[in-house]
């Protein structure tokens, strides 16, 4: 599998909220970190599962739309527009940057 495939399949798991194909596509140490500071937010593969049932149980309309990918190496810079988060209407920018390591993504940083 190709990084742009692994991001595609992960994109599509994430807005059809589907939590057993998303975390097949991450490694059992993956760590999510708040890029302002640099803090660790998630340190592992059930942190992560946990984050996302949660998040997905209070924003049934989540959804995400790329708006530009960039692949470097091993790294996967995804610029995007986020609505439904919470039940906002609200449209929100952001930035993740996927590693990848193994076809499997084991680092996330949040630029938001």
């Amino acid at each position: 599998m190709t990084i742009q495939e692994i991001i595609d399949l992960q994109m599509l798991a994430f807005n059809n909220r589907d939590i057993k194909s998303m975390m097949s596509l991450y490694t059992d140490d993956t760590k999510i970190y708040n890029f302002s500071d640099h803090s660790l937010a998630i340190n592992n593969k059930k942190e992560c599962e946990e984050m996302f049932i949660k998040l997905f149980e209070q924003s049934p309309d989540l959804n995400a739309e790329i708006i530009k990918t960039i692949f470097f190496y091993n790294k996967v810079i995804v610029h995007e527009y986020v609505s439904g988060r919470s039940g906002s209407n609200e449209k929100k920018e952001q930035v993740v940057v996927f590693e990848i390591e193994g076809q499997k993504i084991s680092r996330m940083d949040i630029i938001r």
